[in-house]
């Protein structure tokens, strides 16, 4: 099951025992570190506003300037308004270049540095826009039909590959018009109509005319996925990804082809038949590089296979690191640049031909968001570090030290926040997780704690030691927080990760357990008062945690939740992909069975824990469903329960005013049952 990650990463801690006779000067240097960022106010709810989102860092060709979305929050009208925005290196002075354009994304430069390209939001959907470096106006470039899904510059920088629709059909006339019935296919169950194909199309900037390079048996998108676009460096091919329909649930039949733009012919780059992607010419044009789980295996983490140059089958160059790759770029040489979730944070890899690792340091950035490099090796990138949000970096090469050029979350980041370590522990079936602790900013370890257990979602993503809004608002009420990597999480390697394949449930909440008994075994928890929560698969594990083990918790909030496996495989989006947790058809053979015992559902009936429900209500990933079940099991069983539905579509609150209500009641349900149980 794909749900909704958290956050990308996670890390260990171990606190060492005192001895008496040292034990102010033991005291000093334990409790020091407790309010580690800045002296002032703590985090509050309301600071949620107050964060500025940086996204698509891109580094110029001459890699002295780059650009980036700069988003802030406007509450009161309930919106978010981003900007694209440029900065000059040398001098760290931004300016904004294209400011409050509706739905502003995905800036590229210009091959030559003298244009940027940009997606803005129209009435047709997404269009490209071309803004000329030196001064003037963004002009539009295209009218595609349903608009543009991604696009890619031509090394020669004289055309534009793109992804939209087919040109619209006419119109039918007389009774048909009505006549709106549509074949179901691998689809949520919220969907009203069939999905339309996608297609590459070119866009020539001489003639300013598009054109259509695939036909209609191609698909190049499906409602979750879209083809990546790469060039071959001469302009003659390219690299794409297919996939066998534009239904959401057929996103993993995905095969990496190379087009020829002349004659618009296909062919197949390896002989795998579905899993693969994205896909990227090497700067020599001799290799590709694509996506792939290690071995074919849907459970296992991806890795980045290479083909070309007569080597069939294609080899992995990813094996040897043994973690999942999040993105990776070709750079000179036939050498690889790596993302990957590495125990507690963000690591860079570089892979030469030969196999030779080495890594590129990121400093105090522990997640590492989005990144790019020029062609000699400078890079800009935009991440988090432990205490602070995201900032725009500079490496002026891979190998030297990020350079903060950016100080847009400062305030933030000067409050007093509690401190964040790592902590690993003894599981069931030999496995170490590990996971993250923060502590309230006056931490005194001779008192105990109310403790929540925040769980990630995913579940193949992981909690980190970078900044976390979400646990500093719960440290700052004075409980201790543990953000869990289960069997799943994506941070220690294929064998964790691959565990969960067949215990979507049980494993993972033994992993969630043994953390809590960590943690209680310190002596400052209270264990009257521990509290668990989560979203999407976070949500689906609370379920889990408080009907398997139901004398452990004061309080619950489940939010996206869901419940029953067969109402995943047979309503959601990613309905019949087979995937990380059950990875095969609970219609099945005997597999109903499996499913039925690996789903919170299957405990339902136990749950005594006071539990507030959050969903939405045309939220295509996680049905509504489960939470209504949820909803129903727990009121027809005397326990107190809330549910609150928040109209719309979305897996997640995309509004700030609504993001805002989660958390005041996710907070608020939390401190009222806390504080019910206090001695």
């Amino acid at each position: 099951m794909v749900f909704y990650p958290s956050s990308r990463k996670q890390v260990t801690l171990s606190f060492r025992s005192f001895i008496m006779s040292a034990f102010s000067l033991a005291w000093g240097i334990f409790c020091l570190p407790f309010s580690l960022s800045g002296q002032g106010q703590l985090l509050a709810l309301e600071d949620m506003h107050q964060i500025v989102a940086l996204s698509a860092p891109r580094i110029s060709p001459d890699g002295q300037s780059a650009v980036f979305i700069h988003r802030t929050t406007d509450y009161e009208n309930n919106r978010y308004v981003r900007q694209l925005m440029a900065i000059d290196i040398p001098t760290r002075q931004t300016r904004v270049l294209v400011a409050e354009r509706p739905g502003i994304s995905d800036p590229q430069w210009a091959p030559d540095g003298g244009t940027l390209a940009f997606l803005a939001s129209g009435p047709n959907g997404a269009q490209l826009f071309l803004l000329p470096v030196k001064g003037g106006e963004a002009q539009k470039a295209t009218l595609a039909p349903g608009g543009i899904s991604r696009y890619a510059w031509s090394p020669d920088g004289k055309r534009i590959a793109f992804i939209a629709e087919a040109e619209p059909t006419p119109a039918p006339t007389g009774a048909v018009r009505f006549n709106d019935a549509f074949e179901v296919g691998s689809n949520d169950y919220l969907a009203d109509e069939a999905p339309n194909a996608r297609h590459i199309w070119v866009l020539d900037l001489d003639s300013k005319k598009s054109s259509r390079l695939t036909s209609d048996s191609i698909t190049v998108a499906t409602g979750l996925s879209v083809s990546s676009l790469s060039w071959s460096p001469d302009g003659r091919f390219i690299a794409f990804i297919r996939y066998a329909s534009p239904f959401s649930g057929d996103s993993d039949l995905s095969k990496a082809y190379l087009l020829n733009v002349a004659d618009k012919t296909i062919r197949p780059v390896t002989s795998n038949t579905h899993l693969e992607g994205p896909v990227y010419f090497s700067p020599d044009r001799i290799h590709l590089a694509f996506g792939y789980p290690r071995d074919g295996v849907p459970a296992n983490l991806n890795e980045v296979y290479q083909t070309g140059g007569g080597q069939e089958p294609p080899i992995s160059r990813s094996r040897n690191l043994d973690r999942e790759v999040l993105n990776f770029q070709w750079l000179s040489g036939g050498r690889l640049l790596l993302d990957v979730q590495d125990d507690a944070q963000s690591r860079l890899w570089i892979i030469s031909p030969g196999g030779q690792q080495s890594m590129a340091p990121l400093g105090p950035v522990i997640d590492l968001e989005d990144w790019s490099v020029s062609s000699a090796g400078a890079m800009v990138l935009t991440g988090s570090e432990t205490y602070r949000p995201s900032e725009l970096y500079y490496k002026p090469s891979l190998g030297a030290a990020p350079i903060r050029l950016t100080d847009f979350n400062q305030a933030l980041a000067a409050k007093k926040q509690g401190k964040r370590e790592a902590l690993t522990w003894e599981s069931t079936h030999g496995l170490k997780p590990n996971g993250i602790v923060t502590y309230p900013p006056h931490f005194d370890p001779g008192k105990t704690y109310p403790l929540i257990v925040y769980i990630h979602g995913g579940p193949t993503a992981s909690s980190s030691l970078g900044f976390s809004m979400q646990a500093q608002w719960m440290a700052a009420r004075g409980w201790v927080v543990l953000e869990p990597n289960y069997r799943g999480s994506n941070n220690l390697g294929n064998a964790f990760q691959s565990a969960i394949a067949n215990d979507a449930a049980p494993g993972p909440g033994e992993d969630v357990m043994s953390g809590v008994q960590a943690l209680i075994a310190k002596g400052f928890i209270d264990e009257k008062r521990i509290g668990v929560s989560g979203w999407s698969y976070g949500g689906w594990m609370t379920a889990w945690m408080i009907g398997r083990y139901p004398d452990v918790w004061a309080a619950a909030m489940a939010g996206a939740a869901p419940i029953d496996y067969t109402d995943m495989y047979s309503l959601n989006d990613l309905n019949r992909m087979r995937r990380h947790a059950i990875t095969d058809s609970p219609y099945k053979g005997d597999n109903l069975q499996a499913a039925y015992a690996q789903s919170p559902i299957s405990n339902l009936s136990k749950i005594r824990t006071p539990t507030l429900i959050q969903s939405k209500t045309a939220d295509a990933r996680v049905t509504i469903t489960g939470s209504y079940k949820l909803f129903h099991a727990l009121r027809d069983n005397g326990v107190p329960v809330q549910f609150i539905a928040y109209p719309g579509p979305g897996h997640t609150l995309s509004d700030p005013v609504r993001a805002m209500e989660v958390w005041v009641r996710w907070l608020g349900w939390m401190e009222t049952y806390l504080q019910a149980n206090r001695p």
